[in-house]
């Protein structure tokens, strides 16, 4: 008979899965060398094509970065 969480520790066990995905990455990963990157672009040529009416699922520089 199988037993569902026999470690104790296991039950108390509040989170499975960090806050946020890049909580895993080191520090000095390449992504956030990106990250930085984008963030200087200057988007806003882009960002006129959007409509404000409503919500958009991601801001445009966002989905650049994608």
């Amino acid at each position: 008979m199988a037993r569902f969480k026999y470690d104790p520790t296991q039950f108390r066990q509040r989170q499975l899965f960090p806050s946020s995905v890049f909580d895993l990455l080191p520090k000095d990963h390449a992504c956030f060398v990106f990250d930085e990157i984008l963030e200087q672009l200057d988007v806003s040529s882009a960002e006129e094509g959007y409509s404000f009416i409503g919500q958009r699922a991601y801001p445009p520089k966002r989905l650049l970065a994608i």
